[in-house]
């Protein structure tokens, strides 16, 4: 990672402690069994998965969206991409409930449309008083149906599905967000730029024999 990468990178790295703080408030509730998110892009047949765990308030997370979104389209043929949740809520106390209002979105097919726009009004929210009229104008702004919408992004299914990401990151080791993870495997250290995401990528590719590297 260049200096600035790190700059960035380190100054919004959030300690495993504060990670397994909010994974056991979640645990604590009594949710329902869930294997996690299951929100992806791309070539889902693809012998290629980069995972994003990620804190929608996060600064470094912000840094890295227009970065992996130009990824995932350059590589959206050949690779699949997944997002998954990792909210620091002790932190950023309006982390969950973005969370929340994502997979609340993707209840109805609307994940990506959810997940752009929150990212993209990052500073916008995270000063507000209460962010949900601003995640709610979102969620009219893509068609949602806005009665599902609140039923679904409260219920349990969605907390537990919250929750079973924050438990398999935090099995993978991930201690600050994003943590990225490539083929099952957590990536210790990702440069903020097209180019090293694109080159830890053609690598994967061409050990999965594949051969389709994007140059």
């Amino acid at each position: 990672m260049n200096k600035t990468g790190w700059i960035i990178f380190s100054a919004v790295v959030v300690l495993i402690f504060g990670g397994l703080i909010a994974l056991n408030r979640a645990n604590q509730a009594n949710l329902p069994q869930s294997n996690g998110s299951n929100n992806v892009y791309g070539n889902v047949d693809s012998k290629v998965t980069l995972t994003e765990f990620v804190d929608f308030q996060c600064e470094a997370c912000y840094a890295y969206y227009p970065t992996v979104k130009e990824v995932k389209e350059k590589y959206k043929d050949t690779v699949k991409f997944q997002v998954r949740h990792f909210p620091i809520s002790n932190s950023h106390k309006f982390a969950r409930i973005a969370a929340s209002y994502a997979e609340g979105a993707a209840k109805q097919g609307k994940f990506w449309e959810m997940h752009d726009l929150i990212f993209e009004g990052q500073k916008q929210w995270e000063v507000a008083t209460d962010p949900t009229s601003i995640f709610n104008g979102y969620a009219e702004d893509i068609g949602l149906d806005m009665s599902k919408l609140e039923t679904d992004r409260t219920s349990d299914e969605v907390k537990a599905i919250i929750a079973a990401d924050l438990k398999a990151v935090q099995e993978l080791g991930g201690n600050g967000t994003p943590t990225f993870v490539l083929n099952g495997k957590r990536i210790e250290r990702v440069d903020n730029s097209v180019e090293a995401l694109s080159k830890l990528i053609d690598d994967a590719l061409n050990e999965a024999g594949s051969g389709d590297t994007q140059n």
